[in-house]
């Protein structure tokens, strides 16, 4: 009854839509017919959007989209029909699902990491137990809550059983003062005789040289992730005596025109800026073409030649780019952000107060989030401690060495 007839093949595309309110809705549908999947669009549409933003949503649609291509190639069931007669998956289907979540979707000889493996299972766990609700899939409710919450437990047991071990993630590691000249070096300015600044040619063009170079600066110096540099606007900016860069949310902005909308998933601040920074930024907006901001179009700090937003996708060449020609590799946003936080970490860790700081200017609302840069502080001064303390030591010991 819930067979796909075979239909194995049937290809999905995760679309994006911008609704008359502004919002930003992913949705999976089928490439030949674009009709969306029921069940995954009601899920997505009616309960999780309200809980996750855009980008978010837009991850764990493709982990979805891997549960239905298996329902169709492996398991051989149509998946919406199956869920709107209120079955579940049993274990040993599981247990397949499982093994091809574990298979990385670009290359099928490589296997996708510990950490995305169990946050595919939890979005499926998250959906197959939505799905269980009949009033969740819009059917005529047949369990009591009893019946309910034994399915929930079963699946959440189930699902547990097949999560592998939790590894930390790989430390990235922070750019050496060496790499942020040699970075400055091949795309910052130099002031001419007239003292007009001028970029190296080879790089970036003249409309484009500035504002990249100030990005780059702008995340170096703040600690920014890209999302949250995408997002800056004109009003977030300082005005009069102040040096205070609002780093701000704003979600579902209607002014925003870019497609897929970059998410600030930070907590709202104020970071002071240098001089030197508020003045590039004050000479980017008020320089003529083709070096300074196109004006009038949009609000958005950063904006491409024809005045939109720069994009998530064009923000990434940017910064590969500049890892490119500056020999730099690798190079990301990211990167540039973890260089950041264990610069500040070190001066900080010695205040009293010092990791409620770097929590603040960096947005985290877990102090769990900062340890990681703590911690590498702390490492290299117990490092300097043990090597004074071990030269104290023999620098004390009679001649002729420890017996």
């Amino acid at each position: 009854m819930f067979k796909t007839n075979n239909s194995q093949n049937r290809p999905l595309s995760i679309i994006h839509l911008k609704l008359d309110t502004a919002e930003r809705l992913p949705c999976l549908v089928e490439q030949d017919t674009w009709l969306p999947i029921r069940l995954v669009t009601r899920w997505a549409v009616r309960y999780r959007r309200y809980h996750v933003q855009s980008s978010t949503l837009n991850r764990n649609l493709h982990s979805l989209k891997r549960l239905y291509e298996w329902a169709w190639s492996k398991a051989d069931i149509d998946l919406d029909k199956f869920l709107l007669q209120g079955h579940m998956l049993n274990a040993r289907q599981l247990e397949s699902l499982a093994a091809c979540l574990r298979i990385s979707p670009v290359n099928p000889a490589d296997v996708v990491s510990a950490n995305h493996y169990n946050d595919h299972l939890s979005i499926c766990e998250n959906f197959l137990k939505w799905a269980l609700d009949a009033q969740n899939r819009g059917s005529l409710d047949t369990n009591t809550i009893e019946e309910l919450t034994h399915k929930r437990t079963q699946l959440t047991y189930l699902f547990r059983s097949l999560r592998t071990r939790h590894t930390p993630s790989r430390r990235i590691e922070p750019l050496t003062p060496p790499e942020v000249q040699a970075i400055r070096a091949a795309i910052g300015p130099q002031k001419d005789v007239a003292g007009s600044w001028q970029f190296p040619g080879r790089v970036f063009s003249r409309q484009t040289a500035m504002r990249n170079w100030l990005m780059f600066e702008t995340a170096l110096e703040l600690g920014l992730r890209r999302g949250e540099l995408l997002k800056l606007r004109l009003d977030c900016l300082p005005r009069g005596a102040q040096d205070g860069i609002k780093v701000m949310r704003f979600p579902d902005d209607p002014h925003d025109s870019r497609t897929i909308e970059p998410g600030v998933k930070t907590a709202e601040r104020i970071v002071p800026a240098s001089r030197n920074l508020l003045s590039a930024l004050r000479a980017y907006m008020t320089s003529s073409s083709p070096q300074g901001r196109v004006k009038g179009k949009s609000p958005y700090l950063f904006v491409t030649r024809s005045g939109e937003p720069v994009s998530l996708i064009m923000a990434d060449k940017i910064i590969q780019a500049i890892g490119r020609y500056s020999y730099v590799t690798p190079l990301s946003w990211h990167r540039l952000r973890h260089t950041w936080a264990e610069n500040m970490a070190e001066l900080l860790n010695q205040q009293p107060n010092g990791m409620d700081i770097l929590l603040y200017l960096g947005g985290w609302t877990a102090r769990d989030s900062v340890r990681p840069y703590i911690q590498s502080t702390v490492a290299r001064q117990a490092q300097e401690a043990m090597r004074a303390y071990q030269e104290n030591l023999y620098a004390r010991a009679p001649k002729g060495g420890a017996s």
